[in-house]
């Protein structure tokens, strides 16, 4: 351990300040560039260049000062900051190296409004710099160095309480698993058999379209319930084995079914749980996986696009070149999440009818009958946007930074970013001496919190916060509530023992 002036800690408190003067010093920087830049003037493509640079730049910055302050770089947060740069700024993450695609942003039409002009993207680029470098900065305030103690780790009534613990929150995800997994996939596929008959889009957009709405909430249960069974049993290798081949089964189906969403989220995140509960993966045995999997991808796109252009050598060979590649692909698709942004920017931030989307996110976590019941105008961001707004039939999503600039405008929605980045990395923040031995709960809490809030990179509250409450916290509160009442007979049964001993 380390006392409180040892140069560890003098280290972390300036690293503390130099992030704050940085932060401080670039929003002062941003609010001289909205007040000058002439966001209806052509500008010159290098500046663009610059500020895709300036992502990977940023990038490494976030990286570095977390481990710094925390020794840790594959975290929950460095997950969640990985899908926050590729969903908000993946396609200038590209430009960067000097790759570009056909349909990319600025060269085709932002839905169904005109393209995005160079000031737009510029704009549009700083605001989400900016927005970055302040989440980071309410992130970083979250972030207080724990004090483990050998006797308090070691302390005999700490291991049973831990152990009962586990316990108890194997056998609630245990029982709820018997319903939660077969609902899940009979959801998955429900939705394979309707999107091969209508199309992927039809999911979520034919009015036609049908689905028992507790079943969807019940789903939301589904990864915190293999989550717990993982920490619940330590790992135990029946019960991993089991786990695996049932999120595999979710993969396949969801695969098939042209779902490109959350089951990317859930792998990732039982990547970080095997590699930082159960066995540390080795730098070459990552570097082989990941190469594998990377050819995998290509061959198995290559065969898709053959199944379309006929199998000939330059086919062939054109299927596999780097401008075909699924990995750079992907990312494009995944940057396209920045086009609500720049929408905003470019048409007008100033359009939202209703109340703030945040507030009526907490409102409607149970249900969204709530605003019906207080004769309260009511709709989701991304309906609203979608059908309302850009008129498409499709789901144009929403973003982590189109949310607070559509509630608070272009100046006031990074500070929210400081609030909002606190939040998310306070409810999520492992330390690296906790692990699913001496803290299961608390390591269950973080891992199923970040299942849920993640998707709020590429999204908005609404579904993001309904999904932390129905999926994490009924379940947190029912091994509580378990853990209260057994404790309560534990002190019962004690107290009777002792009077008995007395008389």
């Amino acid at each position: 351990m380390y006392g409180i002036g040892s140069k560890k800690n003098i280290n972390k408190v300036a690293l503390y300040f130099i992030i704050f003067i940085f932060s401080i010093l670039c929003y002062l920087g941003y609010l001289l560039f909205i007040h000058y830049f002439n966001i209806n003037k052509e500008h010159d493509y290098m500046i663009i260049y610059l500020l895709s640079w300036l992502g990977i730049l940023l990038g490494l910055y976030v990286l570095f000062s977390w481990y710094k302050l925390t020794e840790s770089i594959f975290s929950l947060y460095t997950i969640f900051m990985l899908f926050f740069f590729l969903f908000n700024y993946g396609q200038p993450l590209m430009w960067a190296l000097g790759i570009h695609q056909a349909d990319e942003i600025g060269q085709s039409k932002l839905y169904t409004l005109g393209r995005a002009t160079t000031g737009s993207i510029i704009y549009t680029q700083i605001l989400t710099l900016i927005s970055i470098i302040m989440f980071h900065l309410g992130a970083v305030f979250c972030y207080k160095p724990k004090k483990h103690t050998e006797k308090s780790e070691n302390n005999l009534s700490f291991s049973i309480d831990a152990q009962q613990t586990s316990k108890i929150i194997f056998n609630i995800c245990l029982i709820l698993s018997f319903i939660v997994i077969p609902i899940t996939f009979y959801n998955s596929i429900d939705d394979l058999i309707y999107a091969r008959n209508h199309g992927y889009q039809a999911l979520y957009y034919d009015e036609n379209r049908s689905s028992f709405a507790m079943f969807r909430l019940l789903q939301y249960m589904f990864f915190p319930c293999l989550v717990g069974l993982l920490v619940g049993s330590k790992y135990k290798r029946n019960v991993r084995y089991l786990v695996y081949t049932i999120f595999l089964v979710y993969l396949v189906i969801n695969l098939l079914a042209g779902e490109r969403g959350n089951w990317v989220y859930y792998l990732v995140i039982l990547i970080f749980m095997s590699h930082n509960f159960f066995k540390r993966i080795k730098w070459k045995r990552a570097i082989t996986y990941t190469f594998i999997g990377i050819l995998f991808l290509y061959i198995i796109d290559a065969i898709v696009a053959l199944r379309n252009t006929g199998i000939t050598t330059e086919n062939v060979l054109k299927s596999l070149s780097l401008e075909n590649s699924p990995i750079i692909s992907t990312v494009f698709e995944m940057g396209s999440s920045m086009q609500p942004s720049l929408v905003l920017i470019q048409y007008g931030w100033d359009i939202w009818p209703y109340s703030n989307s945040y507030i009526n996110s907490i409102l409607g976590v149970v249900s969204s009958e709530i605003f019906t019941i207080l004769d309260i105008p009511f709709n989701t961001l991304s309906s609203w946007f979608s059908q309302d707004y850009l008129g498409i039939s499709y789901g144009a999503g929403f973003s982590i930074i189109a949310e607070p600039l559509i509630n608070f405008g272009p100046v006031i929605s990074p500070l929210f970013m400081v609030v909002l980045g606190y939040i998310i990395a306070s409810l999520t923040f492992l330390d690296k001496n906790m692990g699913i031995n001496n803290y299961p709960l608390r390591v269950f809490f973080t891992v199923t919190t970040m299942s849920a809030l993640i998707e709020i990179v590429r999204n908005h509250s609404h579904f993001t916060v309904k999904s932390w409450f129905f999926g994490v916290l009924i379940i947190y509160a029912l091994v509580l509530m378990v853990r209260g009442l057994l404790k309560n007979q534990i002190n019962v049964q004690t107290a009777k023992v002792k009077k008995s001993t007395i008389e």
